[in-house]
């Protein structure tokens, strides 16, 4: 690999509450809690690539992120994945609810979207400059619009547009995918028909200009699945599903899993 990778990926992180005991009319108990990483297989794949290094952390760990804390991961990153990751977590931060902030002083924070626009318009400041954002509920425009990244000052960086409502699809069955592109670097030696059945996607429409890798089937009409796009001097790409449970149980087991994404994100 011509360049070592550092990989930032942020989101899928949950905590698991155990199971409530209602014990009389005045006790009901949690007992057990529990961090969880769904992203950990997709984690454990990228730090399989020769020579990167990879930071994993919660959407919750963004949201309280000082502006000096987010200028030192963009420093420190030559690559971001941003996954199940609402736009809130960027555009709102715990000091604007917090009684002692009141005072008679303005509250305000570099927007981080314009940040992170920067950082990959520029490349990364010479170190590579790779955005990258996995499919989810969060993810997009995400359930119910949630996700809002169409609405975001982010939202040209993509290379796909993202719709202003609820954009998932999904199925127990999975769909089809194709690619019309199987020699680009990404999908050289990657074997579609073998992929495991993916149990949804996020609609999205391709940005003109912008290249659609591999497409996904619903209803007779194909979405993109796999999108890129230059931003600047920096690169962008969009996978519309996720990389792990629970649309991507399945897609963890696959046995190319590892090479899709070492090609992702070196090629």
């Amino acid at each position: 690999m011509s360049k070592r990778l550092r990989i930032w990926h942020v989101g899928n992180w949950c905590i698991h509450l155990g199971q409530k005991y209602v014990e009389s009319p005045f006790e009901a108990p949690s007992k057990d809690v529990e961090v969880v990483n769904y992203a950990q297989p997709f984690v454990d794949a990228l730090r399989a690539i020769p020579g990167a290094e990879v930071i994993s952390q919660p959407s919750w760990e963004l949201y309280h992120m000082s502006p000096e804390g987010f200028d030192e991961r963009l420093k420190w990153a030559t690559t971001i994945v941003f996954a199940d990751v609402e736009t809130k977590c960027l555009m709102l931060h715990p000091d604007f609810f917090t009684r002692t902030k009141w005072g008679d002083k303005p509250v305000t924070f570099p927007d981080r979207f314009d940040v992170l626009r920067t950082w990959v318009e520029r490349g990364g400041d010479g170190k590579g400059g790779h955005f990258h954002m996995n499919g989810g509920w969060l993810s997009f425009g995400g359930e119910l619009g949630k996700g809002g990244w169409g609405r975001s000052r982010f939202a040209p960086v993509l290379p796909v547009t993202c719709l202003q409502h609820d954009d998932l699809i999904e199925s127990t069955a999975g769909y089809p995918l194709r690619t019309t592109l199987p020699n680009h670097p990404i999908l050289r030696g990657i074997d579609l028909a073998t992929v495991p059945p993916l149990l949804g996607f996020n609609e999205v429409k391709l940005r003109e200009g912008a290249t659609s890798l591999i497409d996904i089937e619903n209803l007779g009409t194909y979405h993109p699945l796999l999108a890129e796009h230059r931003f600047g001097k920096g690169r962008v790409t969009c996978w519309m599903t996720g990389a792990s449970p629970h649309w991507g149980i399945n897609f963890m087991k696959w046995k190319q899993y590892g090479q899709f994404w070492s090609q992702v994100f070196s090629a």
